[in-house]
This record gives structure tokens, sequence and C-alpha cells, in this order.
């Protein structure tokens, strides 16, 4: 009996580690009458920057009614009056600091932060920020999770994002922590918008395409990426889809298509590829339920040739305008079979 006993609660651990909460965020939502518009575009979760101890609590009341997660910046809540309120605050993860890299924090600072933060919400998640995939100061275990942002449109290879990732992630598995989740934010404004290093030179900027937006999206997540973030659409007047929008509708042509992937990207297992791949082409499949769902990408800034056997009418095409001979640059496809096994 015990032995059976042991078997039910090994599957059923086994079953509860297998699957894993894949985040659709959106940094900058500051009010609580934007969380519904969030909701409909299919993100998950907010990253806000509200400090205001009652607005903060609306957020959360209005996040917890429209069953969306919050991430905010440990600090905005402790030692606040709303601090025991944010005990049952729908929280996806405390942020604990902003790319500690760039702004030279200590591993002994962030490390402090972190205490704290368990100390005083011991049931929730830590996340920590860094501004490129390898560090000198290796920050990767300091907190639950790890995220990683890097902006590179225009004056960046467009691939640099899913390299930053990549590196991220080895980053963790050097420290022994490979296991974390590991989100990248992905890049959602305009350069131009942002104070420059040097004013000197001219401004350099654009707001990325839909077909950018969507590349680094699923680069991000072939090279390791449990999550994605996008930054920034915050505005100050009118809702975020007014203030820029033909923007937001790039961004939530990702992120609705993202959410109806969701199943697959927190319950399906990875498995071997059904096709041969090379350079520049890249794929990953995961097997979910009868289905295989196969990610691919072109990493090249030219057309590419795509394997004969995806033209065969079994390769469904779910995420792509159409499928041809050649994939566009920085092409992205998501292509549903039917597993051959069933």
């Amino acid at each position: 009996m015990k032995h059976k006993l042991f078997v039910v609660a090994l599957l059923f651990f086994c079953s509860f580690a297998w699957a894993e909460e894949f985040p659709i965020c959106m940094y900058g939502v500051n009010k609580p009458e934007d969380i519904p518009l969030i909701k409909q575009a299919g993100f998950t979760c907010i990253r806000t920057y509200s400090k205001d101890s009652e607005k903060l609590t609306a957020i959360a009341q209005t996040a917890k009614d429209n069953n969306i997660q919050l991430v905010i910046y440990s600090n905005q809540a402790v030692d606040t009056p709303c601090q025991e309120m944010a005990k049952d605050w729908p929280m996806l993860a405390w942020y604990l600091a902003d790319e500690p890299d760039v702004h030279k924090l200590s591993r002994e600072r962030v490390t402090e932060i972190h205490k704290k933060s368990k100390e005083i919400f011991p049931n929730h998640q830590t996340a920590l920020v860094i501004g490129q995939g390898k560090t000198v100061v290796p920050y990767y275990d300091l907190s639950d999770i790890l995220m990683v942002d890097w902006y590179p449109v225009p004056h960046l290879p467009l691939t640099s994002f899913g390299d930053n990732v990549r590196l991220a992630k080895e980053g963790q598995e050097s420290a022994g922590v490979g296991n974390r989740p590991l989100w990248g934010v992905v890049q959602a404004f305009d350069w131009k918008e942002y104070q420059q290093y040097r004013p000197d030179n001219d401004r350099i900027g654009r707001f990325p395409t839909e077909a950018e937006i969507r590349f680094m999206s699923y680069d991000g997540i072939l090279n390791g990426a449990t999550g994605l973030f996008y930054y920034t659409f915050g505005t100050k007047d009118g809702t975020l889809a007014s203030a820029h929008p033909d923007w937001w509708t790039r961004v939530v042509s990702v992120s609705q298509e993202l959410n109806k992937l969701l199943p697959v990207l927190e319950n399906g297992k990875i498995v071997e590829n059904p096709f041969t791949v090379a350079g520049p082409l890249t794929a990953q499949t995961r097997l979910y339920k009868k289905y295989k769902y196969i990610i691919l990408l072109n990493r090249s800034d030219k057309p590419v040739n795509v394997p004969k056997t995806l033209l065969k009418r079994n390769y469904q095409l779910l995420v792509g305008s159409e499928k041809f001979p050649q994939m566009p640059a920085y092409g992205a496809w998501v292509i549903k079979k039917r597993n051959s096994i069933f």
C-alpha cells in the first residue's frame, strides 16, 4: 500500500513539474482601466511602475478580477501602507532590481533585496532583469527568476536578442540554476523616445515592425526563454491602444498568437525535429497531445530555402503568411503536424 501511495505521489509530482507557466507580459501598465484591454490582447500579466499605495491596490484588485498577474518592484510595497494587502495580490514575481549590470549593483546588494522580499512575501517569487546575457558580475543565481532585456532595433542585428537569451541561459547553467525560469524582454518602443548617451549624435530609432517583434519573440523561445515581456507601452493619457494605434496593433498581433499557443509552450515536450535543418534555419519541435508543433526561424537577413517536406499538406502553417519554397529574411513559422505514432 505504501509503495502504491509513493508511486501515485511521484506521478503527481512529475506531472506538476512537467507543466511550466509561460507568462506573456506587458511593461508600463499603470492604470486599472487598461487591464481589461491587456487581457483582451492575450497578455497574462503586467509590469506596473505605479508607486501610490491606493492606486497599486486598485490595480491589484482589477488584475485579480481579470485573472492577470503582477510584477512590481518589491520596494513599491515593502514598508508602505499596502504591505499587508500585497501578500494576497496576484503576484507573478516581485521585481528586485533593473539591470544591476548597467547600474553597478553588487551581488551583495541584490542579495539583500531578495532576502528582504522573501522575509515579507515568502510565498511570492522574485525576479531580476539583466541588461545583457553575459555579465561581468554573475547575477544568475540571485533570484527565483532571471530576466534579460536586449533592444536591437534598428542599430544591432535582430538575432542579438536571441543570442543574449542564450547567453543568460548559459549563465544560469554555469551557476547551477539552469532549471530556473528565464524570461526575455522584447523591444516594443522607439529608441528616439529616450534620452541618448551622446546628445551631440543624431537620434537613431524606430518602432519594430510586426515581423521583427514576432521574430524576436520566437527567437527568444528557441534560445531558452520560458516567458516573454514587452517593453514598453505605458502612456500618461488615454488608453494604451490610443497612444500609438499602429504600434499597439503590431504588438497585439504577436501576443494574441502566443496566447493561443500557451498550452503547447507550457505543456509541450521538446522532441527531435521531424526533418533536418541547417543554418541559418533553426527549429524546435514540441509534442503536445497528438500533434507536433514546430517553430521554424530564418536567422538570416536574406531569404532561405526551406526543407521540401514542409511544403506537404500534412504540415499545417499556423503562424506565417503563406508557405513558399523560400522563407523570408527573419521569417517565423509555426507549423502543426499530426504525430505519426498515433
